[in-house]
């Protein structure tokens, strides 16, 4: 049974290594392609509503739309991204006793301190930048995510608590 848990800790290094690889990917863009990515999804989202709700929007009505959602689209998007790092990262902690006890605090430095690496990286992208404003965005992302994860875990453990009380009568 060993091997099991031996495993789950390369498994969970894994998954913590791939997915600050895919944001070094998505920093390492340079401005305008980033800015095209997320213009086109956004393009998308204002298409979509317009469909489903058949509000006849003209062109430059989807395009207004979508340009005035990038920015905040960009930002939820940073947001989650970094919530689900801090996940991983409390996943790994959690994975070693001495981190245990204080595993949603290394799950949000772990991120935080990420954020403020990547966006030094960024410096050195053209077009991009490194703002400390970027890095509060992404700290408050991995506090939700740590937030949201307690949460999660403590309904589970709730659910389980009375169910086994439930079983025992």
């Amino acid at each position: 049974m060993k091997w099991v848990y031996e495993k789950r800790k390369y498994i969970l290094f894994l998954a913590l290594a791939v997915w600050m690889g895919l944001i070094f990917g998505f920093s390492h863009q340079k401005a305008a392609q980033s800015s095209e990515i997320s213009g086109t999804i956004t393009y998308r989202v204002a298409e979509g509503i317009n469909e489903v709700f058949a509000l006849d929007w003209e062109e430059e009505t989807l395009k207004g739309y979508a340009k005035a959602w990038q920015h905040p689209v960009r930002k939820a998007a940073h947001m989650t991204e970094y919530a689900v790092l801090a996940c991983i990262f409390l996943a790994n902690a959690v994975q070693y006793p001495r981190w245990k006890k204080r595993a949603y605090l290394w799950g949000w430095l772990g991120a935080t301190v990420y954020a403020a690496t990547d966006e030094f990286h960024q410096l050195f992208i053209e077009g991009r930048s490194g703002e400390v404003k970027d890095v509060g965005i992404d700290s408050l992302g991995a506090f939700l995510g740590m937030a949201a994860a307690w949460l999660v875990i403590w309904i589970w453990g709730r659910l389980y608590k009375s169910s086994n009380r439930i079983k025992k009568y």
